[in-house]
């Protein structure tokens, strides 16, 4: 089954609820970015809770996460869009530390830093948003429920998990986010919070065969009026086209620099890891384009 995320209201519509799948997309990251245990758990961590957030933003905006530590992995950059689109990067994928409490040490390889959040209009029109803040714990999705305490005065809680093999594969991996709305009571953030404590891990939840839905009710009861459910998957912006457009940005002088000594081009997207090669001739073609204009 793909990987999906659901979207729901609970406790007569005073709590918003969101749970997500993403095994295949977590894996396909780790295949693209040979990503370390360690590391496949932070960046799996931080592309499912993006997604998770995405999903509260408006529909012409898009959300990156920006991770930032003195630890060994130094950071994990990753976008997400509403409709379920996300990609994303860590700085140093042979991070891996020994385990700590028997789970894989993603806030000893992050260490102390800060978050940075960011919604980014779509169609360039509109304001930047941009919100920094401390770290809780590198552990991502703790840090995902600080940030929305504290930079939007919400009680919120986030789970995100990543289950990675012997090999390396990642087995199973989602997460779920619990957000009051106006008109939360107290006990209801209570019997939320009550029920949060007592299930299990999200990477345990998926290995167990639930999916989205099942989270939604695992996490805050049956009380759940469901809003959407819609695939999620790994999905990269970049193209052939936009590695065009930054050679003929270079201008003139270096495309012909760039002929004269190697005599074509190289470019690797950061965040999914495809590699473009534009070769002389085509090289050649953009060097007259930039001439005729």
């Amino acid at each position: 089954m793909a990987d999906r995320l659901a979207r729901a209201l609970a406790h007569q519509g005073t709590l918003r609820v969101l749970a997500a799948v993403t095994t295949d997309l977590v894996e396909e990251a780790r295949r693209r970015h040979e990503t370390a245990p360690t590391a496949t758990a932070a960046l799996g961590r931080a592309l499912t809770g993006a997604l998770l957030l995405a999903a509260t933003i408006k529909r012409d905006e898009r959300l990156s996460l920006e991770f930032s530590g003195d630890g060994p992995l130094r950071g994990v950059l990753v976008d997400a869009t509403p409709e379920g689109d996300v990609r994303g990067f860590v700085m140093r994928p042979a991070t891996h530390l020994p385990p700590r409490r028997g789970k894989l040490d993603v806030g000893g390889a992050l260490g102390r830093g800060v978050l940075c959040v960011m919604r980014v209009p779509l169609a360039g029109v509109g304001r930047l948003y941009r919100s920094v803040v401390p770290l809780a714990s590198g552990e991502i999705g703790g840090d995902l429920a600080e940030y929305l305490q504290s930079s939007e005065q919400t009680p919120a809680a986030v789970g995100v998990g990543v289950y990675v093999d012997g090999d390396g594969r990642v087995v199973a991996a989602g997460g779920y986010l619990v957000q009051g709305l106006p008109g939360a009571t107290q006990d209801a953030l209570d019997a939320v919070a009550d029920r949060v404590e007592r299930a299990a891990t999200p990477s345990q939840l998926v290995r167990d065969g639930l999916g989205p839905v099942d989270i939604l009710h695992a996490v805050a009861g049956e009380d759940v009026s469901l809003l959407e459910e819609r695939e999620v998957q790994f999905r990269c912006r970049c193209s052939r086209e936009r590695v065009d457009a930054a050679i003929l940005a270079m201008g003139r002088a270096e495309i012909a620099a760039v002929l004269e000594s190697e005599r074509r081009a190289e470019a690797t997207c950061e965040f999914c890891g495809t590699r473009y090669v534009v070769g002389e001739n085509e090289l050649r073609g953009l060097l007259a384009g930039v001439a005729r204009n």
